[in-house]
């Protein structure tokens, strides 16, 4: 596939399906996503390497929720998701209930941990997953459970989620948790 191709039709097509444009999507904007995390590891006892997948995460949540429309540059767009998602994970990380996560003594030599950059294998191994929880998503999860999915991944709150598909805070959560039931029979 092209390399060259304007974001926009990269993200239309990666919504429609299209792995080969979510792969150039990912492969575009993954080294600013390992920079933010770069950036945001001094911040707590976070790795780079959790705040690079939450970045990740939030990359992928941008595909799937880019509005054209919005007149926001979809780079601009992943940047704020992406570092949005690596917050939410300092701030949980941070908080008095992973006291106990925080103060663990790791059992590997700090010479012996990776750069923090993603090897091609790396990028290989995540792309076959994210291939994975796609196909997951648009075979076994409705309508409805796909839009919650994807706002949730998002990080926001249930209430958030109610207000914008106009329903109730206990029909989100009845559908997060049918979600939840079909992730988990996940042979």
């Amino acid at each position: 596939m092209n390399t060259d191709i304007n974001d926009n039709i990269l993200v239309a097509r990666a919504k429609a399906g299209d792995s080969k444009a979510l792969t150039v999507l990912i492969n575009r904007y993954s080294d600013s996503v390992l920079k933010k995390a770069n950036s945001f590891k001094d911040l707590s006892g976070l790795e780079s390497d959790d705040l690079y997948q939450e970045g990740m995460l939030g990359l992928l949540a941008a595909v799937y929720s880019f509005d054209e429309s919005r007149d926001v540059l979809f780079s601009t767009y992943v940047s704020t998701l992406a570092s949005r998602k690596m917050l939410s994970a300092l701030k949980k990380a941070n908080s008095k209930n992973n006291l106990p996560m925080r103060s663990y003594v790791p059992l590997e030599d700090e010479t012996n941990l990776l750069s923090g950059a993603p090897t091609p294998e790396d990028l290989l191994i995540f792309n076959e997953e994210l291939d994975t929880i796609n196909s997951f998503v648009e075979n076994n999860l409705s309508k409805t459970e796909r839009k919650v999915f994807k706002l949730n991944l998002l990080g926001l709150s249930y209430n958030e989620i109610a207000e914008i598909l106009d329903c109730g805070v206990k029909s989100v959560d009845n559908t997060l948790q049918r979600i939840r039931k079909k992730i988990r029979n996940i042979k």
